[in-house]
């Protein structure tokens, strides 16, 4: 019996946890005004039917205590809340432990470190502008010459001059008895 139990935990997978919004090494972004409760996701493959501790260790060595995860079903996404909110956090390293007795049969304890920036979220509103640039090309061209003829009749003008002045012979006589 003791033989029949050793080759089937030989067969069963180890269990392993995988990070999901906090992996080892990673550097994230953490907004100091939300009052949110600090989170993290966790997958689970190859676990007995137990539950994980969660433990979240602050920059200066702390450990605040997180809520319990199921070690199964596999693949499934578990979520761990802890006792500080986000405005709480500051920038540093930070841990996240996961500690369990996997249903006795064999223990776990993962860690994964990484770094939280905390901060105010900037917002940048950025107005794209496009310049476009157009060239039109006539499909015909046509060049022309415009003469204009102006055509003016001016009004005859008659003009009456006398050619000829009839003077009698007595005025002539009276003009020059008067000199």
């Amino acid at each position: 019996m003791a033989a029949a139990l050793l080759s089937s935990r030989s067969l069963a997978q180890t269990c392993v946890s995988y990070g999901i919004d906090f992996q080892n090494g990673g550097n994230y972004f953490q907004n100091i005004s939300s009052t949110d409760a600090f989170t993290f996701a966790s997958l689970f493959e190859g676990c007995d039917n137990d539950v994980a501790n969660n433990l979240l260790v602050d920059p200066n060595g702390d450990e605040h205590q997180c809520t319990d995860t199921p070690l199964q079903p596999d693949d499934t996404t578990q979520l761990s809340t802890c006792p500080m909110d986000k405005n709480q956090l500051w920038s540093g390293d930070w841990s996240v432990l996961i500690i369990s007795n996997n249903g006795d049969a064999d223990p776990i304890a993962y860690e994964r470190d990484f770094y939280l920036n905390v901060g105010l979220p900037s917002t940048t509103t950025y107005t794209p502008t496009v310049t476009i640039y157009s060239t039109t090309t006539p499909l015909v061209l046509v060049t022309e010459t415009s003469t204009i003829i102006s055509t003016t009749t001016l009004p005859a003008v008659t003009t009456t001059v006398a050619s000829v002045t009839k003077v009698s012979l007595s005025s002539i006589f009276k003009l020059i008895s008067s000199n």
